[in-house]
């Protein structure tokens, strides 16, 4: 009989509700990868999967089967990251299904204790009126909190998103465990007790609120930092075009002079002043334009010229090969910074630890292929690089530091499609980082915004 009443038009229509409300939660949050059929059909499948589970009667089926169909639903109609999809379906299920479910189920059974009238279980044509009411009450606090989560960027490869779990899953221990508890024979028990099951549910939604928006708040902190050391380094460059401008003004403008002393001086068959001359000019200009362009691309010239300069400060002899016309326009600003800035700075960190003779680094950027970018560091070191297992440490004697630097290559380079390879031989350390040049989103520089 429950089999027949669960296996109905009205459970599917609640079912309907269901992928409806995860659908609305996610579309505020995420961009959809799929065209409207695609997206109509997975909905249409996933909804009967749903349907088709709920019609067995079983809660705790429920609790297992239910957060992974959402999951793959998740995963198939919306941009976003499996960890993300992860995170965010539990958020989802714990708030608005289970969460929703568990409050009002402890106030139907406070309803049955005070009003003169029974309140029928929700798998049955009686309870659906009553399943109503949950759904519609659920449906408006989806509205209520799209309000906010509509005005978030959530990065795709947000971490964070995994502590928004923590209270959510606590509460929704503590509410379940009301479900099982005797319900207590006084009513001002009674009703504290539903009082704070829907308590738990109302904070649940506003913490899941208050952290996104503090998410959204540090992303955008991050977001000014980054872009303050872009336009300070797009500045950095700039100045350095108009000192070079300036100095080459002056050799033009002076060549005359020059060469009309070099012609006087061959006619008196002076070549020992010429060559004198000569000399002491190409010192000059060797000095003046010691700040050179190493790249077209303002932002990745930056970060080459004051690792140079750092270099000469420190001792470090350091060579350099920039293959001429390169297009770096598809590497988001801050992953170039911190990408060729972190590698660069381990190189120039471990040559300065060797003997003076021998502080040597050696860099390359160039195209292996049509479709790669190879950036090749060689440098000399005097110090392994400290291990945890497979995974690689570095040379810092700051424990906090260890590996952070190349852990971020090594996950923006697998954001690009790309490789890091690091290599110890005799003494010399090989840093090999490959990167694609095609990606789906080469405008993903400073200030794209998301639609």
């Amino acid at each position: 009989m429950m089999g027949n009443e669960l296996f109905s038009v009205s459970r599917l229509l609640f079912c309907c509700a269901d992928i409806y409300m995860l659908y609305r939660f996610f579309s505020a949050i995420f961009k959809k990868k799929r065209g409207v059929k695609i997206t109509i059909t997975c909905t249409v499948i996933i909804t009967l999967a749903v349907f088709l589970e709920n019609s067995i009667g079983l809660t705790w089926l429920n609790l297992i089967t239910i957060p992974v169909i959402y999951y793959f639903y998740v995963v198939l109609v919306f941009d976003i990251s499996l960890s993300n999809g992860i995170a965010y379906t539990l958020i989802f299920y714990v708030i608005f299904a289970a969460g929703k479910e568990v409050s009002f189920e402890i106030l139907y059974r406070l309803l049955s204790n005070i009003l003169p009238f029974y309140i029928p279980p929700w798998f049955t044509s009686g309870g659906v009126y009553f399943l109503l009411i949950e759904y519609i009450v659920g449906f408006l606090l989806l509205i209520y909190s799209e309000k906010y989560t509509k005005k978030i960027k959530i990065s795709n490869n947000n971490n964070f998103s995994w502590y928004l779990l923590i209270v959510p899953i606590f509460s929704m221990f503590i509410s379940i465990n009301f479900l099982y508890l005797d319900f207590p024979s006084s009513k001002i028990l009674q009703i504290l007790m539903c009082s704070g099951a829907f308590l738990l549910f109302f904070t649940n939604i506003a913490i899941f609120i208050i952290l996104e928006k503090y998410t959204d708040v540090m992303n955008k902190v991050k977001y000014a930092e980054l872009y303050s050391m872009k336009r300070d380094m797009e500045n950095e460059h700039f100045q350095n075009i108009l000192k070079i401008n300036d100095r080459y003004r002056c050799f033009i403008h002076d060549i005359n002079s020059y060469f009309n002393s070099f012609r006087f001086l061959a006619l008196n068959d002076d070549n020992k002043k010429i060559v004198s001359i000569i000399d002491e000019l190409k010192g000059k200009i060797q000095e003046e334009t010691s700040s050179i362009l190493y790249s077209s691309h303002p932002v990745f010239n930056a970060i080459l010229s004051e690792r140079v300069t750092k270099a000469k400060d420190i001792g470090v002899e350091f060579s350099l090969f920039i293959e001429k016309n390169l297009n770096l326009d598809f590497i988001n600003d801050a992953d170039m910074i911190s990408m060729f800035g972190n590698l660069l700075d381990n190189a120039v960190e471990g040559a300065v630890k060797c003997k003076p003779e021998n502080r040597k680094v050696d860099v390359k950027l160039f195209m292996g292929t049509n479709y790669f970018l190879i950036f090749h560091i060689k440098n000399s070191y005097a110090i392994l690089a400290k291990k945890d297992g497979n995974r690689r440490l570095s040379t810092k004697e700051v424990s906090q530091s260890h590996g952070l630097g190349i852990g971020i290559v090594t996950n923006l380079a697998e954001k690009y499609g790309g490789t890091l390879n690091l290599e110890e031989r005799s003494d010399l350390f090989t840093t090999t980082l490959t990167i694609s040049t095609y990606s789906e989103k080469q405008n993903a520089n400073f200030g794209t915004q998301r639609v």
